[in-house]
């Protein structure tokens, strides 16, 4: 949140008086916070303070703080999975591997739009408890099973070597959300390239170009 946007909001002054514009200012700041404090140490008093709203009427939107956390996982892993949905709507190509490449471009690009993504699941990891096992049920095992349907079919094919299909999945994700995740470490290396969609671009790139040289068949990418 920008420095503007907190000056405005700390009056504790509604910024939109439309509800559906209120509960969306409330659910995004409660992502940065539970992103940057975890569920235990984020306070609700803040969030109010982050999205423009009085204290109280927090209460008149989630009836506790559990359900906070947990309409703002929906609402995070909502644009997620639609973002992924999208670019399985948008791959109409039978190859697997082109899916597999569209999909990783995608996650890429998904992760610089929502860089809270991955401090969000560690944050709540590392709280554990009901609310992490929602997130898991609800969202992480989906994905997983989502992101690796191009990858199983390309070693049913043949196309792949069969590596552990959960491996794939972690190495794929972490590598795609770190950069825009540890925005210091980030700026430090090759500079702020997150909102520029064509360095972010070469990124994918290059994270697409690793795994499928690590995984391709060898007398397939020797004919290539």
């Amino acid at each position: 949140m920008t420095e503007s946007l907190k000056n405005k909001t700390r009056a504790g002054r509604p910024i939109n008086a439309n509800p559906d514009v209120q509960r969306e200012n409330i659910l995004r700041a409660a992502l940065a916070e539970f992103s940057v404090k975890g569920f235990a140490g984020a306070s609700v008093r803040t969030i109010a303070q982050e999205a423009g709203v009085a204290h109280g009427l927090i209460r008149h939107y989630f009836q506790s703080k559990d359900e906070l956390f947990r309409c703002a996982a929906d609402y995070l892993f909502g644009q997620v999975f639609a973002v992924l949905h999208q670019a399985a709507a948008g791959e109409s190509s039978v190859d697997p591997i082109k899916h597999l490449q569209f999909q990783i471009r995608s996650f890429v690009h998904m992760s610089a739009k929502l860089p809270y993504m991955a401090a969000f699941l560690m944050q709540a990891g590392l709280n554990g408890g009901e609310n992490f096992l929602y997130v898991v049920e609800k969202y992480v095992k989906p994905l997983q099973e989502l992101s690796l349907a191009p990858f199983r079919e390309a070693v049913a094919q043949g196309l792949l070597i069969d590596f552990e299909p959960d491996f794939i999945f972690l190495i794929a994700t972490h590598a795609a959300t770190a950069p825009f995740a540890n925005s210091a470490v980030r700026h430090a290396v090759v500079g702020d390239y997150s909102t520029d969609p064509v360095k972010i671009d070469r990124y994918a790139d290059t994270l697409i170009n690793v795994l499928m040289h690590g995984c391709i068949k060898r007398h397939l990418a020797e004919s290539t």
